[in-house]
C-alpha cells in the first residue's frame, strides 16, 4: 500500500513542532530536510527518537546536491561529504539518501560518468545498508527530465540506486507522464507530489516560492498518481512544497491541509482505478463521499440592535418581507424568492461574539446538502472543526463547521424545513419581489489563508476550482478564485489581500475580515428590481459616466438600454451569445454589501467590471473620510 509522508521543508518551525503536527495530522513518514536538523537542538538519534516516539519514520535525508560528473578535487571531496551523510543517516534510522542533479557551472556533460559517479555511490551506500535516489531537478545543469534521470540510472545498475520522481520537475517541464507507468517499480526509490499554478515563471522561481499541495494548482496530479501506481510502486508518497505561505503559518494547520490534499487525491485515484474494476491501494480508510451541495438555504447576519435597524431596511428595500421571529432568540427571518436571510440581535452566543469582533457581518451560510450525516462525516475525516449552538426545547438542531475568519457553514437537509419551524411566522404576505436566489458569494482572505480555504472548499464540499484571476485595483491588485458546486447553484469566489490599500485589503486591515462580504443575488428582470428597491430609498453605488460612454464602444447597446443602465447604475458584460447585468449596494458600514444580477446563457461574475466597482467604492470610502473630517 502507499503510505503518505510529508518532508520537513512544507512546514515552519523547529524540527519538534514540525514532527509533532505531521503526527498529529496522521502522517506515519516524513522526508528529512538535513537544514532542519542543522537547527534541531539535539543529536541526530534524538530526532530519530523523537520520529519514533510519534510514530513517524524517518524514510528519506535530503538533499545531497551538486554530486555527479564533477571533475577533480570536487569530486573527491563530494565522496568525502557523501560518506558522512552516510554515518549521518545510521544515527537517523533512515535508509534512502536523495541526490538531486547536478546544477554546479563545473558540471561536465557525460552522462557515463554521472552512471559512474552513482554506481561507485551506490555502492559506499550498499557497506553501510543504504540505498541512493536520484532526481532530476527542472533547472540541472545538464538533467533536467526524469527521461534523462533515468538513463543514468539505468547506466549505472546498481540495485540499491533508484530514481526519484516529482511530479512539480516533471509537470513545469512538460515531461511525458504515461511512460512512468512502464518503469520497473523496485527501480523507483521515491515518489514525490508537489502541485503548483499555471504561472508564467522560471522553475527555480516558481518551485522556490510558489509549489502547493495537490489540488491547489494546475498540475495533473492524479495522471500522475495512477501512472506511478500502474508502475507497481508501493513505497512512500511524499509532499515536497516549498512555499513561503506555507513556512510562515502553523506548522499543524499546513501539515492538516497536507493530509486533506494528499486524502483527496487519493479518493481521485481510487475512483480512477475502480473505474478500471482495479481496488484502492492507500494506506488509509477511504475518505466518506463528499455531500452533494444543493445551494445556500440561508445567510445569516450578526449585528447589534442599533446596526440591525439599518441593515433590516437595506434588506426590506431590496424587497424581503419579514417572514417569522425565532421562538428563543433575537433572530428575524426575512424571505424573497427562494432566498432567506437571518438577522441575529442575540446579545449572548456565537453571532453576538462575533459582531464584537467584526461588527455587523455575515456570520453563517447554511447550505442545503443530500445528507447531513454525509456531509459531518466528510467534515469530521477531513479534520474540520464542528459546532452546534444552543438551542431551546423542541427547536431544531442545524450542525455545523468552522468557516472563513470563524464564521459556520451550516448544513441543513434537501427536504428539512425544521428550521424554518424555530420562527413565528409574520403576517401572511404574497412575495412580490423580483430577486429569486443567491447566485454566489464572495471570501476574503488572506494571502497565507487562500490555498487552506481552497483547499477546504474542495475537499470537505466537493466544490470545483475555476482559474485563477488578476483583478485591477484603484491602489493596487488582487487575485481571485472562484469554486462552484457540481450543479451551478453554490458559487464562492475567493479574493486575497495582498496588502496595501486595496479594497479586499482595507476589509482585512480594518476589520479582521468577517464572513462573507458580498452577496449575489439573482434576478430575472434587474431593472424592475432596481427601481422598487431605489424607491424604498436603497443606495446604489454610482457608477461613472464615462463608464457607459466607454461600454457603447465595446459594445452594440441599444441606445435606449445603454440610457436605462446609465440611469439606475446598472453595469454590463457579455461573452459571445452571453449577457450579464449586474448593480451593487453601497457597501454596509465598510463590511459587506449587495450584489443584484441578471444572466442570460452567462457562467461568469463579470470581473471586467471589477476594476470600476472597486474604484467606485475607494471613492465613496474617501469621500466619507473627508465628511468625517470636515465634521469634526
Amino acid at each position: 500500500m502507499l503510505r503518505w509522508s510529508i518532508a520537513s521543508v512544507c512546514m515552519g518551525g523547529a524540527l519538534e513542532g514540525k514532527f509533532a503536527a505531521a503526527a498529529k495530522a496522521g502522517f506515519r513518514a516524513v522526508e528529512l530536510f538535513e537544514n532542519d536538523l542543522t537547527f534541531f537542538n539535539g543529536r541526530p538519534r534524538d530526532a530519530r527518537q523523537l520520529a519514533a516516539d510519534l510514530g513517524l519514520e524517518i524514510v528519506a535525508l535530503q538533499p545531497l546536491r551538486d554530486f555527479e560528473a564533477m571533475p577533480d578535487p570536487m569530486r573527491r571531496r563530494n565522496f568525502a561529504r557523501a560518506a558522512r551523510k552516510l554515518e549521518l543517516m545510521h544515527d537517523l534510522g533512515a535508509r534512502l539518501l536523495c541526490l538531486c542533479s547536478n546544477v554546479s557551472p563545473e558540471a561536465i556533460d557525460d552522462a557515463a560518468q554521472a552512471a559512474a559517479d552513482l554506481a561507485e555511490l551506490a555502492d559506499l551506500a550498499r557497506q553501510h545498508g543504504m540505498r541512493i535516489g536520484y532526481e532530476a531537478l527542472a533547472w540541472g545543469r545538464h538533467v533536467k527530465d526524469w527521461t534523462a534521470a533515468w538513463d543514468i540510472v539505468r547506466g549505472a545498475d546498481r540495485d540499491n540506486l533508484g530514481i526519484v520522481l516529482d511530479s512539480f520537475h516533471i509537470c513545469v517541464r512538460g515531461n511525458p507522464i504515461e511512460p512512468i507507468a512502464s518503469l520497473p517499480a523496485e527501480w523507483i526509490a521515491l515518489v514525490q507530489v508537489a502541485d503548483a499554478p499555471a504561472l508564467a515563471m522560471d522553475p527555480l522561481s516558481l518551485s522556490r516560492h510558489y509549489r502547493c499541495y495537490p489540488g491547489q494548482g494546475d498540475y495533473p496530479i492524479v495522471d500522475y498518481l495512477d501512472a506511478v501506481t500502474r508502475s507497481g510502486y508501493r513505497g512512500p508518497l511524499s509532499l515536497e512544497i516549498f512555499n513561503d505561505q506555507f513556512r510562515g503559518a502553523s506548522a499543524a494547520a499546513i501539515a492538516v491541509d497536507g493530509m486533506r490534499s494528499l486524502r483527496a487525491a487519493g479518493e481521485a485515484l481510487t475512483a480512477k482505478r475502480a473505474a478500471r474494476g482495479e481496488g484502492p491501494i492507500a494506506d488509509l480508510a477511504p475518505l466518506p463521499p463528499a455531500p452533494v451541495v444543493e445551494g445556500a438555504e440561508f445567510v445569516e447576519f450578526a449585528a447589534s440592535d442599533a446596526d440591525a435597524s439599518e441593515l433590516i431596511a437595506l434588506i426590506e428595500g431590496l424587497g424581503f418581507h419579514h417572514a417569522g421571529r425565532h421562538l428563543s432568540k433575537g433572530v428575524d427571518l426575512y424571505v424573497q424568492g427562494g432566498i432567506n436571510l437571518v438577522v441575529n440581535r442575540e446579545r449572548e452566543g456565537f453571532a453576538h461574539s462575533f459582531s464584537l469582533l467584526h461588527g455587523p457581518s455575515v456570520c453563517a451560510l447554511a447550505l442545503r446538502v443530500d445528507s447531513i450525516d454525509k456531509a459531518l462525516e466528510r467534515a469530521s475525516a477531513l479534520e474540520c472543526q464542528s459546532y452546534v449552538g444552543k438551542i431551546g426545547p423542541g427547536e431544531a438542531t442545524v450542525p455545523a463547521v468552522a468557516g472563513v475568519e470563524g464564521s459556520l457553514i451550516y448544513f441543513i437537509g434537501r427536504d428539512d424545513r425544521r428550521w424554518r419551524d424555530d420562527f413565528l411566522a409574520g403576517p401572511d404576505k404574497t412575495d412580490g419581489g423580483a430577486l429569486r436566489k443567491v447566485d454566489h458569494l464572495s471570501n476574503v482572505v488572506r494571502r497565507g489563508e487562500f490555498l487552506g480555504w481552497c483547499l477546504f472548499y474542495r475537499t470537505v464540499l466537493g466544490l470545483s476550482p475555476q482559474p485563477q484571476v488578476e483583478i485591477v485595483d484603484p491602489h493596487g491588485a488582487f487575485f481571485s478564485r472562484s469554486l462552484r458546486s457540481p450543479n451551478g447553484e453554490l458559487r464562492i469566489a475567493l479574493n486575497i489581500g495582498e496588502g496595501g490599500a486595496t479594497g479586499v485589503s482595507r476589509f482585512l486591515e480594518a476589520f479582521g475580515g468577517a464572513g462573507f462580504q458580498q452577496i449575489a443575488l439573482s434576478t430575472d428582470d434587474i431593472f424592475a428590481a432596481v427601481e422598487a428597491a431605489k424607491a424604498k430609498g436603497v443606495a446604489f453605488l454610482p457608477i461613472p459616466d464615462n463608464y457607459y460612454d466607454d461600454l457603447a464602444t465595446r459594445f452594440e447597446i441599444a441606445p435606449d438600454l445603454l440610457a436605462r443602465m446609465r440611469g439606475l447604475g446598472v453595469l454590463y458584460d457579455r461573452v459571445k451569445d452571453g449577457e450579464f447585468f449586474h448593480i451593487y449596494t453601497e457597501t454596509f458600514r465598510d463590511r459587506f454589501f449587495f450584489e443584484l444580477v441578471e444572466r442570460h446563457n452567462y457562467d461568469l461574475f463579470g470581473a471586467a467590471n471589477t476594476p470600476v466597482r472597486l474604484a467606485a467604492q475607494a471613492s465613496a470610502t474617501e469621500a466619507e473620510k473627508r465628511a468625517e473630517i470636515e465634521f469634526e
